[in-house]
């Protein structure tokens, strides 16, 4: 086409040509690119080694061993009763370590389908992990992903929780060298028993545990992957609190498991279908047997604790630095808690559940029995309009709807009350509580001349609609020897056995008032034979005391520290016809320069009795004689050789009981006396510098044996005859104890002596409860003054019990006219028959000693021998004519009677 003339003429541009006087051409630049390549990665090899060698393989601890995984790692320490019953479990982390082979391939497959599915083929590093990891983490800003396998997780256990490159490459280097030394299955095998899980729980099997009370081989499908899901953040997913994302979390890895092969379209469907389920952990510790499980708790951090500050080097403070001893006691409570929470031990205690359930029925009557006896102190508290709709509301929700289970006690609300009972509510239940269930509630005193067993005539008295109080479901159906009541206001008697079952089923919505007691009481039961101690609670209810009567408290003995002295006298010279003064005395106080006069019970004079007739019918003012006789100081050094450690006030008080005694050694005397004199025998045992010396010959034994996370004995205090000890231990048992005698804390002659006068104030004193049954018992009674102690020590041809019932508070006598024979005996009774009722039990005494004779009654070296006393017991009237007194103690004319 030809130029058209109407357009511009073109213009002419320079044309600019670069040179590059070094060009080499293509082959040039290409040699040049990977040269300067190679440069790159030779550099960042050589910063590699460098950073790993300098740095990170040097700073970099060594990969953990494995192989003492289990023998390192804190393990829980669990207390066992005699039976094997479960007492308690202490644990700073709750692990329980278990081999490869015995978690389930389910468990193993959920946390691999979540966790790290490549993990039997990578080598410790997945890199396509890291690579996503570090993307999400530079896009977030942050360290948002881990993209750690389970491998380089062991190392962070081993290495911390730090966020930093640095700490990250010291997990990759640990992680190789873990993976270098180890086996898949022993990494795996690490990784699922350290794991933390949530709720507490360290490693699967405490996870098992913590959750839902089950074994590995117990778990569900659905339940290990609720498992496997908390590894990735335990608080996040908490099941306990945030039971939505726990199962949201549960459901995915279940999708992963299907996505991996390990599971069907079928079971994951199953599965999620499933709810949790979960049923969590609940400490037995202080519901079982809590006094006893205490006990031996803090007697093993004590001992813990004094070791190790003994192995670090402490010393104990001067005496009077009360500071520096508070600080020295909390460093052992502290040290002591640490061991016991992380040594993993096995703690075999002597305790018996029979014994023990028994003992604290009987704890919770004898306390509501007594307190009924005592009087009202009112309602809980008083509601009406809106408080009462919502009490009852919560009623409804606590009681639910069934009938009154028998024993136990509810909040009731006063609905109506005319002069012959009161209608309560119960949530939905309207009851009948007639005169006669809450007759007893007359006024509750305080002071030392409260009186017992007073009656109210109408309820009107007692109750005002809008009162809220406690009811139980009244029963008519009494068994031998469970309830005891006053029929002359002094000398209790046991109440009939009824079978009222049928009047118990027809009138299921009839109770009785309760209230919450205001005495306590404590039982205490060993073996004599082999030390063991079967029982103890030391109040009648944990929840509302924890303070251990039975060995925190030291509190008068009363006339049960008669025989102290008494066995005293029988090993000096004097019988049981020694002729002892029961006449009206004073004693002066050394100290105060004070007169003190001693006082029979039901102010008694006899005149001439003889030390028999004193002990069984438990006479001050004789036994005041026979005490000043051989010597306040003798008696101190006597009452040391039978094992108090508690402080002894030497004056003439102490025939009466004046100085304190904790339970637990009081009744270790008695034992004495039932081991004809001897302690028990204590196999050798070296202390170690890990673990304190156990206990010796005149201990009671709370804790048979300790063993270690392995099986190794630490201590062990059975006997060859102890039923629990498989035939190899037993025979073991044979060989330590053999030619070790059992040590003498008293001459035989002696204790068997008083062996038999325990006996006889049993036979013929106050003990008619006792005589009621089929047991045959020596002992004693003790009331202290203004009874706010009251003891009972008996023992049987095995078993020893004290039983003590008293006011804490000092706030009100037990009953100006109570005593031990009244409230401490028959609580004893009521339980011995319950729960060693079946047990033989031989005359006592069932031995002699060797060269000892049966018609031995002391040698009468000192003292005025009399003839043997008629053992009938004489009233005060009779008493004192007899003694040629009249009424008021002064000596009638002699014809009369008998010359003063």
């Amino acid at each position: 086409m030809p130029p058209d003339p109407a357009s511009p003429p073109p213009v002419s541009r320079p044309r600019v040509t670069i040179g590059n006087p070094t060009d080499g051409g293509v082959v040039y630049w290409t040699a040049k690119l990977y040269g300067f390549a190679a440069l790159v990665i030779v550099a960042v090899v050589v910063g590699a080694i460098v950073l790993y060698g300098r740095l990170l393989a040097r700073e970099a601890p060594p990969a953990p061993d494995l192989r003492q995984y289990a023998e390192v790692t804190p393990g829980i320490s669990r207390m066992y009763a005699a039976d094997g019953t479960l007492l308690g479990e202490f644990a700073s982390e709750w692990r329980e370590v278990v081999a490869y082979e015995d978690i389930p391939p389910r468990l193993i497959e959920a946390f691999l389908s979540v966790e790290d599915h490549d993990f039997f083929a990578h080598g410790g590093i997945y890199w396509k992990g890291i690579a996503r990891a570090a993307w999400a983490n530079v896009t977030a800003g942050d360290f948002a992903q881990g993209g750690s396998t389970i491998t380089q997780q062991v190392a962070k256990q081993f290495l911390g929780a730090q966020k930093s490159m640095t700490r990250k490459a010291q997990e990759a280097v640990m992680a190789r060298r873990i993976e270098a030394q180890y086996s898949k299955r022993a990494i795996l095998a690490v990784y699922l028993n350290h794991i933390y899980l949530g709720a507490g729980a360290w490693g699967v099997a405490g996870a098992a545990r913590r959750y839902f009370q089950k074994d590995l081989d117990e778990l569900t499908l659905a339940e290990s992957a609720m498992i496997a899901g908390l590894a990735k953040a335990p608080s996040g997913y908490a099941p306990l609190v945030r039971p939505e994302k726990a199962r949201a979390r549960r459901d995915l890895v279940l999708d992963r498991m299907l996505e991996h092969g390990h599971a069907t379209a079928d079971e994951v469907a199953a599965a999620k279908a499933q709810p949790l389920g979960l049923r969590p952990y609940r400490d037995v510790f202080p519901t079982r047997m809590p006094y006893y499980a205490e006990h031996v708790r803090r007697d093993l951090i004590e001992r813990l604790g004094t070791a190790a500050l003994a192995q670090a080097g402490d010393v104990a403070p001067p005496d009077g630095d009360a500071d520096a001893e508070r600080a020295r006691r909390q460093r052992i409570e502290r040290l002591g808690a640490e061991a016991l929470g992380t040594a993993g031990l096995v703690i075999e205690t002597a305790a018996e559940p029979t014994f023990e359930a028994g003992a604290y029925d009987n704890a919770d009557f004898g306390a509501r029995h007594q307190d009924k006896r005592q009087g009202w102190r009112g309602p809980e508290w008083h509601v009406d309009g809106q408080a009462r709709e919502l009490l009852v509301e919560r009623q409804r929700a606590r009681y639910g709807d069934g009938e009154l289970v028998p024993g136990k006690r509810y909040l009731a609300v006063v609905d109506e009350v005319s002069s012959g009972g009161a209608k309560v509510i119960v949530g939905d239940r309207t009851l009948d509580l007639p005169l006669r269930n809450l007759a007893w509630a007359a006024p509750w005193k305080p002071g030392s001349r409260a009186e017992n067993d007073l009656t109210v005539g109408s309820a009107t008295r007692v109750l005002r609609v809008g009162d809220v109080v406690w009811v139980a479901r009244e029963l008519r159906t009494l068994g031998r020897f469970r309830e005891w009541y006053m029929p002359d206001g002094h000398n209790p008697s046991w109440r009939p056995a009824t079978d009222a079952a049928a009047w118990d089923a027809a009138h299921p919505d009839v109770v009785t008032l309760e209230q919450v007691p205001h005495p306590q009481t404590m039982l205490f039961t060993a073996d004599h034979g082999t030390g063991y101690v079967a029982a103890m609670v030391g109040g009648y209810d944990y929840g509302r005391s924890e303070f251990n009567r039975a060995v925190q408290a030291c509190r008068q003995p009363g006339s049960t520290y008669k025989p102290i002295y008494y066995s005293l006298a029988l090993d000096t010279g004097y019988g049981f016809d020694t002729i002892l003064n029961d006449a009206p005395i004073k004693v002066i106080d050394p100290i105060t320069g004070e007169a003190w006069a001693p006082a029979n019970l039901g102010d008694t004079l006899d005149g001439d009795v003889t030390l028999e007739y004193a002990m069984v019918y438990s006479k001050n003012i004789p036994s005041v004689d026979i005490f000043m006789k051989v010597g306040a100081a003798n008696v101190e050094a006597w009452a040391r050789r039978l094992g108090f450690t508690t402080k002894i006030i030497p004056d003439e008080a102490l025939a009466l009981g004046a100085s304190c005694v904790n339970a637990d050694e009081l009744t270790r005397a008695f034992a004495v006396f039932a081991r004809d004199g001897a302690w028990w025998p204590r196999a050798p045992q070296l202390a170690t510098p890990t673990w304190p010396r156990p206990a010796d010959e005149r201990d009671w034994v709370y804790v048979r044996r300790i063993l270690d996370r392995a099986g190794n004995v630490l201590e062990d205090n059975t006997v060859a005859a102890d039923p629990r000890l498989p035939p190899g231990d037993r025979l073991d048992r044979v060989a330590a104890l053999a030619g070790r005698p059992a040590p003498e804390a008293i001459p035989a002659r002696t204790a068997s002596l008083m062996n038999k006068l325990l006996a006889q104030t049993i036979r013929h004193g106050f003990s008619k409860v006792v005589r009621a049954t089929t047991l045959q018992v020596a002992g004693k009674t003790g009331t202290s003054s203004d009874t706010h102690d009251t003891w009972f020590i008996g023992y049987t041809s095995r078993f020893i019990t004290t039983s003590w019932m008293g006011d804490d508070k000092k706030e009100r006598a037990l009953g100006k006219d109570d005593a031990a024979y009244m409230t401490a005996e028959p609580l004893w009774v009521r339980y011995m028959h319950e729960v060693a009722g079946d047990y033989p039990t031989a005359e006592i005494p069932w031995r002699l000693p060797p060269g000892v004779s049966a018609r031995d009654r002391g040698d009468h070296s000192k003292g005025r021998h009399g003839e043997p006393s008629n053992l009938v017991y004489r009233s005060a009237k009779n008493a004192l004519k007899a003694a040629g007194l009249a009424p008021d103690g002064t000596p009638l004319p002699p014809e009369d009677g008998p010359p003063p």
